[in-house]
């Protein structure tokens, strides 16, 4: 007798009459075949109990760590009968991250039509797609047939008995929205692993995935633009599991998709558009681990030099800034000079300036004399003839040269010089340094919490060459030996990253008061891509307040890297296509002027302040150009970007480069979405924005004051809010249970979270907020029953969990 049949509770076999009443409802279940097993039979109800078991047997039959796999992967795209894309390749995966080892057969449509066919057909990231049908490792995601949560939208049968394999049929129970599969689950009679998966989408889940699958609000843009739609017909998924070594997993995955396309003005009418896309793991290699580089940081002295405001730090206040600096594009070399004027808060005789130990300092000026310093790894200490008297304002100015570092595309924020040609061969660079810091190219006090009033920049680049800065440009300067000098001032506070160059052979223009600097080349093409920014920078002051650099103006640049340098904010190349409605590097960008830029933090760890915001202003401006319904639909899209591997919030005091920034900008914005949510009031929501860009106007902040001022001017303690969003990765869970007795519904629920005073208000749809905490609470609805039972975790990124 199989373990499953030894385990599960046993029903004795009815008479004859009952087992033949058997056979006609369920003509190919287990009775059917285990009929002459006369010891049991197995009832068709006990299909949810037998995949619970599937699921608490997971941890000893599947390894479900991020073991690295080599992988084969193919997809075929056609509409009709003509062939869109077909490539194939090997991949090297681990988690759900790969990256391709190599290319094999490929095949590109060849249509003058370029944007509608690269429309239909392109899949972005299959192979994740293909990585995240896993179903083990994705037990508890939303929608899941293994989701605890999901169990009650649908009916789980005993189907069948093939061989050594129990069949559980799952079917969404009738007029519901969330049971979006039907299908077929094979569980190893002996095991109790899951060995097989079939699925095939549900009318709901058609419908579910022509709203949100398609790429959201960026499929409906596109949509718009080239004059197409596309809608799902059919889709289905295969799963499959292999044993090794005593424990399973993955084999394949099989994906098929159905649509239609229609385009009046392409002449089809339902044209049937098909893809299958196939990833096969080829092998294990269980010791081997180089697709993802993992830093270990383990913080040095050096670290916290950078990252501290020790004594020598606090002890004065930089107010002024004049940076002249001369760079050399054949030699990637920099020299110059910076003024620095600052005010003595308390009496000193050493004080330390930050600049990288690869770049020489050659002397230190104070009233006419020079100065002695000492360095260690990337500060330097000044010393000099007598104490300073608080209060006193005084100037140095610091003679410098050398060669910059480049970025490290492989850490997040090791910034540099970017050296590169633009598309003609022409020199053309930048520099980019949020993270690492401006100390890698001009000597300062390297420390976010200090910004200078105002600031003059001189950069001097060969004749010919245009060069970007920040503020505005009060003259262009001819110099001996073939040279230009370019003049800026900047009359705002400016925190040190955001100064900047950018060096190309530019072409200026002026749109509506706004500077734009763009290669020769693509100017008719940033004409359109920069088509919306008037009405984008319209949408962020009606959010946001004005923009907060009236004296400075507003300059976009095409750039070798988007940065959201100060009143010269770099967006990245222009494409050779430009669409106004893909801009969104644009918006983000844009938007820093308000987040990071206006208002700045005062230590790198509270950097989600900068780019949470930033990234919540992508979906307001979606918002104002397609309606508050397209702005949830975007921000809700965001939700497949989280990662939830180390906490938003990074290491306070020390220069933190290897810190993994990404959860900051969805996870960051998801938490301000909730918030409003929470908050539930539009009206107070776009007064507190206003409120926060106004209070600390050209200021530097923590999160802890910013989080304070957000529960002062609400009224409500939102602590805990915050400090389960940010300090941990775990997305707080609610577990509810529901009984039903007659037309009564009784559900339980409380939170599960890190925090514990964790009592976030959550809507239940067509019922309103309920409020639980971290202990169980009760409620009894009338006239309810559990499938009318709906959390809304579409507007609040939380988890749910149905429980016993």
């Amino acid at each position: 007798m199989s373990r499953l049949v030894a385990e599960i509770p046993v029903v004795l076999q009815e008479k004859d009459a009952m087992k033949y009443l058997f056979l006609l409802l369920f003509p190919t279940s287990v009775f059917a075949q285990v009929v002459n097993l006369k010891e049991v039979a197995i009832h068709p109800g006990q299909g949810l109990e037998i995949v619970k078991k599937m699921i608490a047997a997971i941890p000893q039959n599947y390894d479900t760590s991020n073991v690295t796999m080599a992988a084969f992967y193919k997809e075929y795209i056609r509409l009709a009968d003509d062939t869109l894309n077909y490539n194939e390749s090997e991949l090297e995966v681990k988690g759900d991250q790969w990256k391709v080892t190599k290319y094999g057969r490929k095949k590109m449509f060849s249509n003058p039509d370029f944007q509608f066919y690269n429309w239909i057909s392109n899949i972005a990231n299959a192979p994740a797609g293909a990585l995240r049908e896993d179903l083990i490792k994705h037990v508890n995601t939303r929608y899941s047939i293994l989701n605890p949560g999901y169990f009650r939208y649908y009916n789980y049968y005993v189907d069948s008995l093939r061989g050594n394999q129990l069949v559980i049929a799952v079917v969404p129970k009738n007029n519901n929205r969330k049971g979006l599969v039907s299908g077929r689950l094979y569980i190893d009679t002996a095991s109790l692993a899951l060995v097989r998966c079939e699925l095939v989408a549900s009318p709901a889940g058609i419908r579910h995935v022509n709203k949100h699958g398609r790429g959201g609000i960026r499929y409906t843009l596109m949509s718009k633009f080239i004059k197409a739609s596309m809608d799902f017909e059919q889709i289905r998924m295969m799963v499959t599991y292999q044993q090794e070594n005593g424990k399973y997993y993955l084999q394949e995955v099989k994906r098929h998709w159905e649509t239609v396309i229609n385009s009046n003005k392409r002449h089809l009418k339902d044209a049937p558009w098909r893809a299958d896309f196939s990833l096969s793991v080829k092998s294990r290699a269980l010791q081997k681990d180089t697709l993802v580089a993992i830093h270990q940081q383990n913080f040095s002295r050096a670290d916290t030099l950078r990252g501290m405001l020790s004594p020598l730090r606090t002890c004065y206040d930089v107010t002024f800034y004049h940076l002249d600096a001369a760079i050399d594009l054949d030699r990637h070399f920099i020299s110059g000079n910076n003024k620095i004027r600052y005010n003595v808060i308390s009496p000193f005789d050493i004080m330390q300036v930050d600049l990288y130990a690869n770049m020489k300092i050659r002397e230190i000026l104070f009233r006419g004399q020079s100065l002695t310093f000492t360095r260690e790894a990337n500060a330097v200490f000044i010393k000099f003839p007598g104490v300073q008297p608080a209060g006193t304002i005084a100037e140095i100015t610091i003679y410098y040269e050398g060669t910059p570092q480049i970025p490290d595309k492989s850490i997040s924020m090791n910034g540099g010089v970017i050296w590169d040609k633009d598309d003609l061969g022409n020199p053309w660079a930048q520099v980019v340094c949020q993270g690492s810091g401006a100390s890698l190219w001009w000597p300062c006090k390297d420390h976010l919490s200090d910004e200078p009033d105002s600031m003059q920049i001189w950069i001097t680049v060969p004749t010919g060459f245009s060069e970007v800065s920040n503020g505005r440009l009060l003259r262009q300067v001819s110099l001996s030996d073939q040279k230009t000098r370019f003049e800026w001032s900047v009359s705002y506070p400016i925190n040190n990253y955001n100064v900047t160059f950018s060096i190309g052979k530019y072409t200026h223009y002026t749109d509506q008061g706004v500077n734009y600097y763009v290669m020769p080349y693509h100017l008719e093409q940033a004409k359109v891509y920069f088509k919306e920014i008037p009405s984008m920078l319209s949408c962020y002051e009606q959010h946001f307040g004005p923009y907060p650099f009236a004296r400075d103006g507003f300059t976009l640049v095409e750039s070798l890297y988007p940065m959201e340098h100060q009143s010269g904010v770099c967006v990245g190349r222009i494409p050779n296509d430009p669409h106004p409605e893909f801009a969104s590097v644009v918006w983000h960008e844009a938007a820093h002027e308000w987040w990071g830029n206006n208002i700045s933090c005062k230590d790198m760890a509270d950097m989600w302040i900068h780019e949470a915001f930033a990234t919540y202003a992508e979906g307001i401006y979606y918002g104002c150009r397609d309606g508050e319904t397209a702005a949830r639909e975007f921000l809700y899209d965001q939700r497949e970007q989280v990662q939830n591997k180390r906490p938003v919030t990074g290491v306070y005091n020390v220069n933190n480069i290897f810190y993994d920034i990404s959860d900051m900008y969805t996870k960051g914005s998801l938490l301000l979405f909730t918030l409003q949510n929470v908050i539930n009031d539009a009206s107070l929501w776009q007064r507190l924005l206003l409120a926060i860009q106004q209070h600390f106007r050209y200021q530097t902040l923590s999160a802890d004051e910013l989080v304070q001022f957000i529960c002062d001017f609400t009224g409500k303690d939102y602590h805990y809010l915050f400090n389960q969003y940010l300090h941990y990765t775990r997305i707080p869970l609610l577990q509810y249970s529901l009984s039903e007795k007659g037309t009564t519904l009784t559900v339980r629920y409380r939170w599960v979270a890190d925090v514990p005073d964790f009592r976030m208000p959550v809507k239940v749809k067509k019922l309103g907020f309920i409020y639980p905490g971290p202990e169980w609470k009760t409620l009894v609805l009338q006239n309810q029953t559990a499938a009318d039972f709906d959390i809304d975790d579409e507007e609040f990124y939380i988890e749910t969990e149905e429980v016993e």
